[in-house]
C-alpha cells in the first residue's frame, strides 16, 4: 500500500458504487466520516488467499484482479470502479478464499466489519445492495464449481478414453485388468485377453501419412467393436495394437474363436476416402490362470501374438 487518506465526500463521488446505490447521499456521507481510502500500486497485493480479513474494499478508481490460484490470475475477472472485494470474509469472518491484486494503480474505500454493519443497519438500500452482492458472489462461486465439475468429468473421460480410436485407454486397461485378475483369483468370473496388431501398419502409415493412418486406426477400432460380444471390452494397447478383455472366455478355443471373428471384422473395413485400404491383423490370446498377475497374462498374450506374426500374420494364435 503506497499511502492512505480519509474519505472526502466533496472529493469522492458516491455515484456508481454498487454497495451504496439508492442510498441517501447525506446519510452515507455522514456514515463514511473518518473512513480510510487506501492507495495500491499496480501488481500490489490487496488480499492474500487463506488469510484473515477485516475490510470490505470498494473500488473508487483503478481495478483489481481476483483469483483462486496464481495460475488463474491472467484469466481471472477484473473488479472495476464501483465493485467490491472482500465482502464474504468480512460478513462470515472466515479466511479469504481468493487472492486480490491491484491490476492498475487503485484507490479503495476500506470499510471495516463494524462500518459495514453500521451502513447496513442505518440504510435499507445498503442492506439490500449487500445482499445482492453476496448473492451474485455465491452464484459466481456456483458457476465456478460447476465449471470445475465439467472439467473434472472431461479429464476423467480423457484418462479412460483413447482420443484417436474412441476405445478405452491403456490406463483404463491396466486398472481394469488388475480388478478382473483379483476377482478371478477369488473365485469370480474367469476371462481371457486378446491382443491384436494390424499387419504392416508402419508401412501403411508411411504411405498414407499420419492423418490418414489415424483414420485407418479409427476405422479398425469401429470394426473391432462390431466383431465382439456385448460383454467384451476393447482398448488401445499402444500404436496399432489393441487389447480386448473377454469375460467368461475360460478356454483357449472360445477365446480364439472370438479373436478370429474380430480379425474377420477388420478384413471387411472399406473407406471411400482410402479406396486402397485393406486391413488384416495378427492376434494372440491367453486365458487367465489361477495365480496369474496381469503382467504374466499380458506376457503370454504377447508371446502368442508374436507367434501369429512370425507365422505370416493374418491369423490368431493361443498361448
Amino acid at each position: 500500500m503506497k499511502s492512505s487518506r480519509i474519505f472526502d465526500a466533496a472529493r469522492d463521488s458516491l455515484g456508481g458504487l454498487a454497495l451504496l446505490e439508492g442510498a441517501d447521499a447525506a446519510l452515507i456521507a455522514n456514515l463514511l466520516a473518518g473512513v480510510e481510502v487506501r492507495s495500491f500500486a499496480a501488481g500490489e497485493s490487496v488480499l492474500a488467499a487463506g488469510a484473515p480479513n477485516e475490510y470490505l474494499y470498494v473500488v473508487l478508481s483503478g481495478s483489481l484482479r481476483v483469483s483462486i490460484t496464481p495460475e488463474e490470475r491472467r484469466a481471472a475477472p477484473l473488479v472495476k470502479r464501483g465493485e467490491c472485494a472482500g465482502e464474504l470474509s468480512v460478513i462470515d469472518g472466515a479466511l479469504t478464499s481468493a487472492a486480490v491484486t491491484a491490476e492498475s494503480d487503485s484507490e479503495l474505500l476500506a470499510l471495516d466489519r463494524a462500518r459495514v454493519h453500521l451502513l447496513a443497519d442505518r440504510s435499507h438500500p445498503v442492506a439490500r445492495n449487500l445482499l445482492r452482492l453476496l448473492s451474485g458472489r455465491l452464484r459466481g462461486t456456483n458457476r465456478l464449481l460447476l465449471d470445475e465439475a465439467h472439467r473434472a468429468d472431461a479429464l476423467q473421460a480423457s484418462t479412460i478414453t483413447d482420443l484417436t480410436t474412441g476405445l478405452y485407454s491403456r490406463n483404463w486397461l491396466d486398472s481394469t485388468l488388475e480388478r478382473l485378475a483379483q476377482r478371478a483369483g477369488q473365485g469370480g468370473t474367469g476371462f481371457s485377453v486378446l491382443l491384436m496388431d494390424i499387419d504392416h501398419f508402419a508401412m501403411l502409415n508411411q504411405n498414407l501419412g499420419r492423418a490418414q493412418g489415424d483414420r485407418a486406426l479409427a476405422l479398425a477400432a469401429m470394426a473391432l467393436r462390431s466383431g465382439l460380444r456385448p460383454t467384451d471390452q476393447a482398448a488401445r494397447f499402444g500404436g496399432d495394437e489393441f487389447a480386448v478383455l473377454l469375460p467368461g472366455a475360460v478356454s483357449i478355443g472360445v477365446a480364439t474363436a472370438i479373436g478370429e471373428r474380430a480379425c474377420g471384422a477388420l478384413r471387411l473395413v472399406r473407406d471411400p476416402e482410402l479406396e486402397s485400404l485393406r486391413l488384416t491383423c495378427s492376434a494372440g490370446v491367453a486365458v487367465h490362470a489361477k495365480g496369474d498377475t496381469p503382467i504374466q497374462l499380458l506376457e503370454r498374450a504377447l508371446k502368442a501374438l508374436d507367434q501369429a506374426k512370425q507365422a505370416g500374420g493374418n491369423r490368431v494364435a493361443g498361448a
